[in-house]
């Protein structure tokens, strides 16, 4: 009977280490799996034109895309206990694990950020990608997340990891923090269909509550003026005459006489009755 005992014993400490393992194991994603991804969608698009990885398993098209969803759900699901169970140096310990694999690495110093408290800001700035590639990148990691999240994933809920990030770097463009500007509006570019619509009607709140921001960071915006002219199109015929009045002259309030950037907005913004 005591020796029976001690092997239930010792079989369950092998087994919670096992387990242990495993889950550990599972805290990260295989090498090269985002190139893998990238060309399964690039052969999807040109109908079979492109060739998987010759470390990709011989599994079809679609049910190999489903597989690589399926890894990088499971590290976004240990990110999030991580997040919740253990100290935020655990945490970046799953980052430096995943920092080959760009949207891995992305949603990996989100939760970070989160983990921080917001308060590793330049540091969350400085891994955001810049430019339309970098902003493909996020959007790609919305793609490979598979849309909203559960429970189980609490940390990115509601829109998942990609949506977080855009919302958490949206604040920091409202706060007007360092390179906050020139990272979202590479993002916003790059954004199409719904995450389009999001990054515009955070652009639209941007140009109703936080004018400053616009003025003065104009070197980033004026690159951007064909979309702000569509929105500020949009935002007339959606808003009372009034209040899109009132936001004109928000903005041009912040116009001192000696900006030589002035002139330019004032001419995108229309005619201040």
């Amino acid at each position: 009977m005591m020796k029976r005992a001690v092997r239930v014993v010792v079989f369950g400490l092998c087994f919670i280490g096992s387990a242990a393992a495993g889950d550990s194991a599972a805290c990260g994603v295989s090498k090269g799996l985002y190139e893998e991804w990238l060309g399964i969608i690039k052969s999807s698009v040109h109908k079979g034109g492109g060739a998987l990885m010759d470390h990709a398993p011989s599994l079809p098209q679609p049910d190999r895309r489903k597989a690589i969803t399926k890894e990088y759900q499971g590290f976004f699901h240990c990110l999030a206990d991580t997040t919740e169970r253990q100290n935020i140096s655990a945490l970046q310990e799953k980052c430096k694990v995943v920092e080959s694999d760009r949207p891995a690495w992305l949603a990996c110093v989100t939760a970070v950020h989160l983990k921080s408290g917001r308060t590793d800001t330049k540091e969350f700035l400085d891994a955001v990608p810049a430019g339309k590639k970098g902003g493909e990148i996020v959007w790609d990691l919305d793609a490979i997340a598979g849309g909203p999240q559960d429970g189980s994933t609490s940390i990115f809920l509601p829109r998942g990891p990609a949506y977080k990030l855009v919302d958490e770097l949206f604040l920091l463009v409202l706060d007007d923090k360092d390179t906050a500007a020139l990272k979202y509006m590479g993002i916003a570019t790059a954004a199409t269909g719904e995450a389009g619509q999001h990054v515009d009607e955070q652009l639209k709140l941007l140009l109703r509550e936080s004018p400053a921001v616009v003025v003065k960071r104009w070197v980033v915006f004026r690159q951007y003026q064909s979309k702000l002219k569509k929105l500020l199109a949009d935002m007339t015929a959606e808003m009372p005459a009034t209040e899109m009045q009132k936001m004109r002259k928000g903005l041009g309030a912040f116009c001192s006489k000696d900006n030589p950037d002035c002139p330019e907005i004032v001419r995108l913004l229309g005619k201040l009755e």
